[in-house]
């Protein structure tokens, strides 16, 4: 069983003062592309979510000859095909949001170069290295660009992904954000261990009852998801200063009321809704990556329901998250053959996860720590509960499952090993500690010092 993990490093970019104008004539034809595109996928005055084309196959296929001869032949052919996967996508999550009762708009790409936009480049039209990557233009050489890094280096995103052999280069994007020109560098990796199972009764290989489980807790702040296999990903506080921040700038333009403000707010929205979208994505990944690496039969998220209502008064951009991070880990699961699940679990952050105590008392938690007053266990509060959603699923199992091979085995993967419910644990070597560490923590998604 393997896994593709994906990580997204933002990195500043060095671009020659003489080649600006370059990056930003090629942005044009390609946000013409984009929306020729939303105009194909979205017909005149749509009634239902089915109406909306969301096929990339489909709208390539119609498209792309024509807008290779409307921009002349010379925007590279892969940013073609970029700009209308680009605005497929977009339309695809406008139609996600109208099935799940929200209200959406057309979206639109504006073509003012002074603006910020974003363009999509594989290795075919953009080549990345270690310290520069290169990016073709309006039928000229390409634009070569050297990475602005801080000067310590270690412990950064930069260090533990573009550095690192063992992760490669993807289609990444090339962002400008009206002042600054950035490479959301995508990494991937691919984690090719077996899962290993305990032996049955009998010695075969079957494990057709065999359960292993990944608890998930999702956050308003700290990591935006921690696993119970000590997976700490995402970084929630800087989520959220980026969305304040974002808003901030909605409600200046507003009250501006210019016609220009009203097309940056357009231009930004698509912008930041990307980024958000892609930040689901990555959250996503992590997770998938942990259950696989642990060899997880299931990965169980604490239901919805219980979540808008501990987060009520939080505001609704963080119930689309959290909804949009479980829609994605359900899909990219499917591809492994892991079951996902959410349980109703009360009372997770305030319960003692050791199986040997039943100990529920809010003065247990403590802002991100975890010390159970009644028989000291100690250890992270997002970990705690992740090992407790976790359990609460294997609370709902039969006592007694049986199968071909004798009684059936139930395990809860952590950081260092397994758990069972009757508190059995099982040493393994994927991790070694209860807490957050460096390595294992996904936070910011910049290169630059903060």
């Amino acid at each position: 069983m393997s896994v593709k993990a994906n990580r997204t490093v933002r990195i500043p970019l060095s671009v020659p003062d003489h080649r600006v104008d370059d990056l930003h004539a090629t942005h044009n034809p390609y946000q013409y592309c984009q929306n020729r595109t939303v105009d194909w996928c979205w017909p005149d005055a749509p009634t239902h979510p089915d109406d909306l084309k969301t096929s990339k196959g489909d709208a390539e296929d119609a498209l792309y000859d024509d807008l290779r001869d409307k921009t002349d032949n010379e925007l590279h052919a892969n940013l073609v095909q970029k700009a209308i996967k680009d605005a497929v996508s977009a339309v695809g999550s406008c139609k996600t949001s109208w099935e799940n009762g929200d209200r959406i708009s057309k979206p639109e790409f504006q073509n003012r170069s002074d603006e910020s936009y974003t363009m999509t480049y594989d290795k075919r039209a953009g080549t990345y290295h270690r310290y520069k990557a290169s990016f073709a233009v309006l039928d000229g050489a390409p634009v070569h660009c050297r990475y602005e890094l801080p000067a310590t280096l270690n412990a950064t995103p930069y260090d533990q992904y573009v550095r690192d052999a063992r992760w490669q280069f993807s289609t990444s994007k090339l962002v400008f954000d009206g002042e600054q020109f950035w490479l959301h560098a995508v990494m991937n990796r691919s984690y090719t261990d077996a899962p290993e199972y305990p032996p049955t009764a009998d010695g075969s290989d079957t494990h057709e009852d065999f359960t292993r489980v990944l608890g998930v807790d999702l956050n308003v702040n700290g990591h935006s998801a921690v696993t119970s296999a000590g997976g700490f990903h995402g970084n929630a506080d800087y989520l959220n200063h980026r969305r304040s921040t974002y808003e901030e700038l909605r409600g200046e333009l507003q009250e501006t009321g210019t016609r220009s403000a009203h097309l940056r707010i357009q231009s930004r929205q698509g912008v930041e809704w990307a980024w958000f979208d892609q930040y689901a994505h990555h959250v996503a990944n992590c997770i998938v990556a942990d259950a696989v690496t642990v060899g997880a039969t299931h990965v169980v998220f604490e239901n919805l329901t219980r979540i808008r209502q501990r987060i009520s008064n939080e505001p609704k951009f963080q119930q689309w998250l959290f909804r949009r991070v479980q829609e994605y880990v359900e899909y990219k699961l499917e591809e492994f053959g892991i079951n996902f699940e959410q349980v109703a679990a009360r009372y997770t952050s305030q319960s003692c996860s050791r199986t040997d105590c039943d100990c529920v008392d809010e003065d247990n938690r403590s802002g991100k720590q975890f010390n159970c007053v009644s028989c000291g266990y100690a250890l992270n509060a997002d970990l705690n509960a992740a090992k407790n959603t976790g359990l609460k699923f294997l609370e709902t199992l039969p006592a007694s499952r049986t199968c071909s091979s004798g009684k059936a085995t139930s395990q809860l993967a952590l950081v260092s090993g397994t758990l069972t419910p009757t508190g059995s644990f099982s040493r393994m070597d994927w991790a070694s500690t209860d807490k957050p560490h460096p390595q294992r923590a996904s936070g910011s998604l910049s290169a630059r010092a903060k």
